[in-house]
């Protein structure tokens, strides 16, 4: 196997040897109908050669479909082009539980960017499709493949309106669905992801996986759809993200909900609804926890007093800090930095 610098050297065309045009690697995924997908990345090399420290993860569901876990790190630019042998139509939903790639639609070119914020349901119909993956970061994917059928019959022949774009036959019409991804369903996939089965088990702990996937979906679109019939946009996502990070920089002195509404040019309620769905929580809690969530790591690697910890964040009493910290964690700040703080530093501090 060549050294990663070689490696690098080869993938950009600066080989002394020979010039090729990218590292290649593939890997051939089976269909319960035995059918197989493959998936190419770049040009010149396979999989055997392990270019890259890649976990891949995939069951197949008893009633049709596969579940499929990606874990690799993105050391530099990377593109993926991902054909199906069988040019099976495949409804596929997607996340990036951790990092962001973006995927080019072969049908008209669009562009959609997956994120842990952000996940997609599409259809694909075998032709090649193409994944971008920004250097620099470790990406953890998740996907769920079904056949129309299958998908179908999952709802009992009743699949959600949310959901009815990616039945069409007519491929002009053809629509990819996008879902937000709460806390909550990060969370709870990574849990179950995490959880350590005995290899016997495996089989039974993804399945699972895919299903509550599924699950989690068709209740994140449901709920949405409920919402006094507000429909958000793609606008209101990208506001609350930025809205995110911006009380995440500025939390002790945080821009007020109505300052917030009238920055991005949305009103509060918006903004609330759409922090909720991405966030599961208002604007103000989110704020909050973003708070106690600072406090605790500067409790854990600082020897900064009480009340200068609760000022940082944006408390202008330490009464109030303690009260908020207390309900959250179940300790009072001082109670949790005498636990967690470094004995060096608490000898330190107290010479």
């Amino acid at each position: 196997m060549a050294s990663s610098r070689d490696t690098q050297d080869r993938a950009f065309g600066n080989s002394p040897e020979k010039a090729v045009v990218g590292t290649r690697y593939e890997m051939t995924l089976e269909l319960p109908t035995g059918e197989k997908d493959k998936i190419l990345v770049d040009e010149e090399r396979d999989l055997a050669d392990r270019v890259i420290d890649r976990h891949h993860q995939r069951v197949l569901l008893s009633n049709g479909g596969s579940v499929d876990y990606q874990c690799l790190p993105v050391e530099q630019d990377m593109v993926i082009k991902a054909e199906t042998m069988s040019g099976k139509r495949l409804i596929i939903a997607m996340i990036a539980l951790e990092g962001e790639y973006s995927m080019i639609q072969p049908e008209d070119g669009a562009e959609f960017v997956f994120s842990p914020m952000q996940g997609y349901l599409f259809v694909h119909n075998g032709l090649s499709t193409t994944f971008k993956l920004p250097g620099g970061q470790n990406v953890q994917s998740l996907g769920l493949s079904l056949a129309v059928d299958v998908f179908e019959r999952y709802f009992d022949n009743d699949v959600p309106e949310a959901l009815q774009p990616l039945l069409c036959t007519n491929t002009d019409d053809i629509r990819s669905v996008r879902f937000s991804v709460t806390s909550t369903m990060r969370d709870t996939l990574l849990q179950n992801l995490n959880i350590d089965a005995a290899q016997s088990l495996q089989q039974i702990k993804m399945e699972g996986i895919g299903l509550l996937y599924l699950a989690l979906i068709e209740q994140t679109l449901r709920a949405r759809g409920e919402d006094q019939g507000m429909v958000l946009r793609c606008a209101d996502v990208d506001n609350a993200q930025h809205a995110y990070q911006l009380l995440q920089s500025n939390l002790r002195e945080p821009p007020s909900l109505a300052d917030l509404a009238q920055r991005f040019s949305t009103t509060e309620k918006r903004l609330n609804q759409a922090f909720r769905e991405l966030y599961n929580d208002t604007v103000f809690e989110v704020l909050r926890c973003l708070r106690l969530e600072k406090a605790k790591t500067l409790l854990e690697s600082t020897d900064m007093a009480i009340k200068e910890v609760a000022w940082e964040v944006g408390y202008n009493h330490s009464t109030n800090f303690s009260t908020a910290f207390n309900q959250k964690y179940g300790v009072t700040p001082a109670e949790f930095a005498k636990q967690a703080r470094p004995v060096v530093v608490r000898l330190l501090k107290n010479a």
